[in-house]
């Protein structure tokens, strides 16, 4: 943290390579703020997109609507709970429950991210079951999606095992 008039960091001169380690009260406050927020956001809409699934323009008692309908509401259901849970961790950060803050922002981050990628998912699902015909850019945008969400899953694995562990020790 600078103090006020301290002249070894200048606004000019910012090394951007060097992570910053501390964050004031204030700027925590901001920040915890912001994401709990995102994830309110990303819950109450999916839960809306739970409650009120779009109706098709093919044979709701065809196979592939079947398929895709499960698809929209399985990323819908993991996008609402990845959101959820972050709100809970965001609200443990805001009341001073928790011990270690930086590690539960990277978690609550981590969740909203997550969260927001699954609602990309179920919104790309329920697109394909309410269109006509599927063309070759629609292929491409749901493959893009589905690589971009194994892509980051493949980064994180480190995180989500740590998680999991986390979860179920304070569980048993």
């Amino acid at each position: 943290m600078v103090e006020a008039g301290d002249e070894t960091e200048s606004y000019n001169n910012l090394n951007y390579d060097l992570p910053r380690t501390t964050l004031t009260t204030e700027e925590l406050s901001r920040a915890v703020g912001n994401l709990l927020v995102v994830a309110v956001l990303v819950a109450g809409v999916t839960f809306a997109g739970a409650i009120t699934v779009p109706g098709s323009c093919r044979d709701p008692n065809s196979g592939r609507s079947k398929n895709l309908m499960r698809a929209y509401i399985f990323f819908d259901m993991l996008a609402m709970n990845f959101s959820l849970i972050a709100a809970i961790i965001l609200c443990q950060i805001s009341l001073g429950r928790t011990s270690d803050v930086t590690s539960s922002m990277k978690k609550g981050t981590s969740c909203i991210f997550y969260s927001l990628h699954f609602m990309g998912l179920a919104f790309t699902f329920i697109l394909a079951m309410t269109l006509k015909e599927l063309t070759v850019f629609f292929i491409i945008i749901i493959t893009f999606q589905v690589c971009s969400v194994l892509t980051q899953c493949f980064w994180s694995f480190r995180l989500i095992v740590s998680n999991a562990k986390s979860v179920f020790c304070f569980l048993f």
